[in-house]
């Protein structure tokens, strides 16, 4: 059981987002459930039940939230459960179909109460890396369908950015819905028509290929046939270049640059000064929090302000809120995780350990230190060797504003410059991988310490922003063929 207090903080930890009856009486209107088993995974209020209500179809319904949870839709045909999507089973000699909307939450609130699950179950389809909660509900969709073995059908109101995102991780989600999946069709639904949502929405209509057991393993082996178009909103458009799987002409960093750096999370929360903060105040405040072996939630509320200000914004909101708390919660976990170190308050005390940061407005201070790179329960000083960097918007949405340039030392992720990356400039030709110095060296005689001003022309170019606006979540890349330096001046490029 889960009890939420709030519903904006309900919202927030469990990515509810309901859907309005009329949309899902539209959407469901075009669905054939034959003689289908139907479920609904996350029935939140019920509107989609209710739209399902006059199917003669048997019927299943899951909701984790105790506190919305209703049996008043039950009836012969239809049973609800009050439980966990992931702990749900289902033995049948029926065609399973999903609808519904799932909880869309980066992370993903079940990496908190079913971690060990998920790990499996992402490892049994290679499909590793992520934290968001629809992935996982995908996931576990497409598991129990194919455990079941009689076939079955997925759709699901999820965010357009779901399949737009060209990340490594997200490209390789995408790639598995091609393997497992063929596309019936995709249905563009308005972020407007939902309570709280800005983001444009879809109707995501999977079919799951007919499977054969692979010889010695337990796994599925799908249908490899490859679909080449879907239909979305009426339209029959290119699969690969909806999904952003296509990566003719460009070349995204991770091909350029064999390491980059993003800021720590605990400097994000704790080991970050705030705003105004001088160095010496930041260490004064930071050594009292780990001085502290009976600190608590409250004590630590107090000693993460200076002058009544927060370095993260999420403390701007009401103190006894569930973000705010859970937040809480997390900080002092990484307080506890440090102050099992030896001898660690020490190093605390010497101000060399106290590094300035560039940020939008003026600098701040992070604390970094040898000792928390070992035995640690959180992401910390992923960059080993910080110096004078080149940052570059890592991860842009077709509207973000986007920064690029140089700073003394390094960005943290959260302080803006936005949720950069950072590049070392010391020794760049080591950091260059192999096919981007041949690619460069194939078209042109400048340094290979030309790449960051090279970067910074291509993204005030039409190519850079129409890659954004098509790909919705764009990471960084350039275009393979390569702008000269002749038309980089003359300015008559895209």
């Amino acid at each position: 059981m889960v009890e939420r207090k709030n519903i904006q903080d309900k919202k927030y930890i469990l990515g509810q987002f309901f859907t309005p009856l009329h949309i899902c009486d539209r959407l469901i209107s075009e669905v054939d459930f034959g003689g289908a088993l139907v479920i609904e995974p996350s029935f939140g209020t019920g509107n989609f039940l209710e739209a399902l209500k006059n199917l003669p179809n048997e019927k299943i319904g899951l909701e984790l939230d105790s506190e919305i949870f209703s049996d008043k839709l039950s009836d012969k045909k239809t049973k609800l459960i009050n439980g966990n999507f992931y702990d749900f089973t289902i033995k049948t000699n029926k065609k399973l179909i999903f609808v519904g909307n799932p909880p869309y939450r980066t992370p993903a609130y079940s990496l908190s109460t079913h971690k060990s699950f998920i790990s499996k179950l992402t490892k049994k389809y290679s499909v590793l890396g992520m934290r968001e909660e629809a992935v996982f509900f995908i996931l576990h969709t497409i598991d129990l369908i194919r455990i079941n073995g009689a076939g079955g059908e997925i759709h699901y109101i999820v965010p357009a950015s779901l399949l737009k995102n060209n990340s490594k991780f997200f490209t390789r989600f995408k790639e598995f819905l091609k393997e497992q999946c063929h596309f019936i069709k995709i249905t563009p639904i308005k972020g407007m028509e939902f309570e709280g949502v800005a983001q444009d929405l879809i109707f995501l209509s999977l079919e799951l290929k007919k499977e054969a057991s692979m010889p010695g393993s337990t796994l599925w082996s799908t249908n490899k046939n490859n679909q080449e178009f879907v239909s979305v909103g009426g339209n029959e458009v290119s699969l690969d270049d909806y999904l952003c799987l296509k990566t003719e002409g460009a070349i995204p960093f991770q091909k350029i640059f064999k390491e980059t750096y993003l800021g720590s999370v605990p400097c994000e929360s704790l080991l970050m000064s705030v705003e105004g903060e001088s160095r010496e105040d930041f260490q004064k405040r930071l050594c009292a929090i780990i001085a502290d072996k009976n600190i608590t939630t409250e004590k630590l509320y107090k000693n993460l302000q200076f002058n009544g200000k927060f370095h993260l914004k999420i403390f701007r909101g009401p103190k006894e809120s569930l973000p705010v708390q859970n937040k809480l919660e997390k900080i002092l976990s990484y307080v506890h995780n440090i102050q099992e170190k030896d001898g660690i308050l020490q190093d605390f005390l010497n101000i060399a350990h106290y590094k300035e940061i560039n940020v939008r407005k003026g600098v701040r201070y992070y604390f970094r230190c040898e000792k928390l790179k070992k035995k640690k329960n959180f992401v910390y000083e992923i960059n080993p060797n910080p110096g004078k960097s080149f940052y570059f918007t890592g991860n842009p949405s077709h509207s973000s504003t986007d920064y690029f340039g140089f700073c003394n030392y390094d960005c943290n992720r959260n302080v803006s410059p936005g949720a950069n990356r950072t590049v070392p400039i010391e020794g760049i030709e080591n950091n260059l991988t192999d096919y981007f110095k041949d690619w460069w060296r194939s078209n042109t005689n400048e340094p290979l310490s030309e790449i960051f001003n090279y970067i910074m022309f291509v993204a005030k170019t039409s190519w850079y922003k129409d890659m954004k606006k098509k790909n919705k979540r764009f990471y960084f890349a350039i275009p393979t063929e390569f702008i000269s330096r002749e038309q980089r001046s003359s300015g008559k490029i895209g």
